[in-house]
Protein backbone atom coordinates (compact mmCIF):
# COMPACT_ATOMS: atom_id res chain seq x y z
CA UNK A 1 0.00 0.00 0.00
CA UNK A 2 1.44 2.91 -0.87
CA UNK A 3 1.03 6.93 1.07
CA UNK A 4 1.35 8.35 -2.25
CA UNK A 5 -2.11 8.26 -4.43
CA UNK A 6 -2.81 9.88 -7.04
CA UNK A 7 -5.14 12.10 -5.42
CA UNK A 8 -3.28 13.63 -3.30
CA UNK A 9 -0.37 14.44 -6.36
CA UNK A 10 -3.14 16.06 -8.79
CA UNK A 11 -3.06 19.83 -9.64
CA UNK A 12 -6.04 20.34 -6.87
CA UNK A 13 -3.96 19.81 -4.27
CA UNK A 14 -1.30 22.87 -5.19
CA UNK A 15 -4.88 25.07 -4.73
CA UNK A 16 -6.78 23.81 -1.60
CA UNK A 17 -6.30 25.61 1.39
CA UNK A 18 -3.65 24.63 3.43
CA UNK A 19 -4.91 22.20 6.56
CA UNK A 20 -4.69 22.82 9.97
CA UNK A 21 -3.08 20.25 11.45
CA UNK A 22 0.02 21.39 8.98
CA UNK A 23 3.31 21.29 10.30
CA UNK A 24 6.18 24.60 9.99
CA UNK A 25 6.51 27.92 11.16
CA UNK A 26 4.77 30.65 9.72
CA UNK A 27 6.55 34.19 8.84
CA UNK A 28 4.73 35.79 12.17
CA UNK A 29 6.42 33.20 14.32
CA UNK A 30 9.67 33.49 12.69
CA UNK A 31 9.72 37.07 12.69
CA UNK A 32 8.77 36.97 16.53
CA UNK A 33 11.49 34.40 17.45
CA UNK A 34 14.04 36.93 15.76
CA UNK A 35 13.00 39.90 17.67
CA UNK A 36 12.88 37.96 20.86
CA UNK A 37 16.95 36.81 20.16
CA UNK A 38 17.48 40.50 18.97
CA UNK A 39 16.33 41.59 22.43
CA UNK A 40 18.15 39.15 24.43
CA UNK A 41 21.48 39.85 22.09
CA UNK A 42 21.66 43.45 23.35
CA UNK A 43 20.41 42.70 27.00
CA UNK A 44 23.76 40.68 26.54
CA UNK A 45 25.45 43.21 25.16
CA UNK A 46 24.00 46.05 27.86
CA UNK A 47 25.35 43.61 30.46
CA UNK A 48 29.25 43.29 28.90
CA UNK A 49 29.04 47.02 28.92
CA UNK A 50 28.31 47.63 32.63
CA UNK A 51 30.45 44.81 33.60
CA UNK A 52 32.81 46.41 32.25
CA UNK A 53 32.33 50.25 33.79
CA UNK A 54 32.45 47.89 36.90
CA UNK A 55 35.62 46.50 36.46
CA UNK A 56 36.89 49.48 35.71
CA UNK A 57 36.14 50.96 38.61
CA UNK A 58 37.09 48.26 40.96
CA UNK A 59 40.82 48.16 39.06
CA UNK A 60 40.44 51.95 40.21
CA UNK A 61 40.11 51.03 43.15
CA UNK A 62 42.31 48.25 43.79
CA UNK A 63 45.34 50.47 42.76
CA UNK A 64 44.10 53.13 45.13
CA UNK A 65 44.19 50.95 47.80
CA UNK A 66 47.25 49.29 47.45
CA UNK A 67 49.45 52.42 47.04
CA UNK A 68 47.88 53.43 50.36
CA UNK A 69 48.66 50.31 51.97
CA UNK A 70 52.34 50.24 50.49
CA UNK A 71 52.71 53.81 51.67
CA UNK A 72 51.41 53.17 55.26
CA UNK A 73 53.78 50.65 55.36
CA UNK A 74 56.65 52.51 54.23
CA UNK A 75 55.97 54.71 57.20
CA UNK A 76 55.56 52.74 60.04
CA UNK A 77 59.01 51.05 59.28
CA UNK A 78 60.35 54.83 59.55
CA UNK A 79 63.02 54.51 62.70
CA UNK A 80 61.05 56.14 65.44
CA UNK A 81 62.88 59.12 65.77
CA UNK A 82 61.79 60.35 62.64
CA UNK A 83 60.89 64.36 63.17
CA UNK A 84 57.17 63.86 61.40
CA UNK A 85 56.29 60.98 63.67
CA UNK A 86 57.13 62.73 66.58
CA UNK A 87 54.89 65.96 65.65
CA UNK A 88 51.26 66.13 64.28
CA UNK A 89 51.50 66.73 60.69
CA UNK A 90 48.46 67.17 58.40
CA UNK A 91 48.34 66.44 54.62
CA UNK A 92 51.98 66.10 54.29
CA UNK A 93 53.04 65.10 50.65
CA UNK A 94 54.24 61.59 50.42
CA UNK A 95 56.65 60.75 47.37
CA UNK A 96 54.97 57.61 45.87
CA UNK A 97 57.28 57.63 42.75
CA UNK A 98 60.93 58.29 44.80
CA UNK A 99 62.64 58.04 41.27
CA UNK A 100 61.91 60.87 40.30
CA UNK A 101 62.40 63.21 43.22
CA UNK A 102 61.05 66.12 40.98
CA UNK A 103 57.13 64.49 40.49
CA UNK A 104 55.19 63.54 43.93
CA UNK A 105 53.03 61.82 41.83
CA UNK A 106 52.43 58.43 40.03
CA UNK A 107 50.47 57.46 36.86
CA UNK A 108 49.49 53.91 36.52
CA UNK A 109 48.52 53.33 32.73
CA UNK A 110 44.91 51.98 32.44
CA UNK A 111 43.90 53.46 36.11
CA UNK A 112 45.11 57.19 36.09
CA UNK A 113 47.67 59.28 38.16
CA UNK A 114 47.88 58.94 41.60
CA UNK A 115 49.31 61.19 44.47
CA UNK A 116 49.63 60.95 48.66
CA UNK A 117 49.66 62.57 51.76
CA UNK A 118 49.62 61.41 54.70
CA UNK A 119 48.91 62.80 58.66
CA UNK A 120 50.37 62.13 62.20
CA UNK A 121 48.97 62.50 65.20
CA UNK A 122 50.87 62.11 68.51
CA UNK A 123 49.02 60.79 71.20
CA UNK A 124 47.82 61.43 73.57
CA UNK A 125 44.74 62.02 71.72
CA UNK A 126 41.65 61.54 70.97
CA UNK A 127 41.87 57.24 70.77
CA UNK A 128 45.67 57.21 70.75
CA UNK A 129 47.83 56.44 74.07
CA UNK A 130 50.83 58.33 75.06
CA UNK A 131 54.17 57.02 73.24
CA UNK A 132 51.69 56.26 69.79
CA UNK A 133 51.71 58.23 66.69
CA UNK A 134 48.66 57.74 64.92
CA UNK A 135 49.16 57.36 60.61
CA UNK A 136 46.57 58.15 58.37
CA UNK A 137 47.60 57.59 54.50
CA UNK A 138 45.30 59.12 52.20
CA UNK A 139 45.62 58.23 48.42
CA UNK A 140 43.80 60.59 45.21
CA UNK A 141 43.60 59.51 41.87
CA UNK A 142 41.61 57.41 39.15
CA UNK A 143 38.20 59.19 40.27
CA UNK A 144 38.73 57.51 44.35
CA UNK A 145 40.12 58.38 47.18
CA UNK A 146 41.28 55.83 50.14
CA UNK A 147 42.60 56.42 53.54
CA UNK A 148 44.26 53.60 55.35
CA UNK A 149 45.17 54.33 59.36
CA UNK A 150 48.10 52.55 61.48
CA UNK A 151 49.86 53.20 64.77
CA UNK A 152 53.73 53.83 65.75
CA UNK A 153 55.42 53.28 68.68
CA UNK A 154 57.54 56.11 69.06
CA UNK A 155 58.49 56.07 72.43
Amino acid sequence: MSFFTPESHGSDALLSPPLKSQKGFTLVELLVAILLMTVGIFAVIAMQTTSMKANSIAMRLSVASSLAQEALEDILSWPANTPNLLKTVKDEPYDLNPADSKVDTVTIPGAGTYTATYDTTLGPAPGIPEGITGVTVKVTGGGRTVKVTGFKRTA
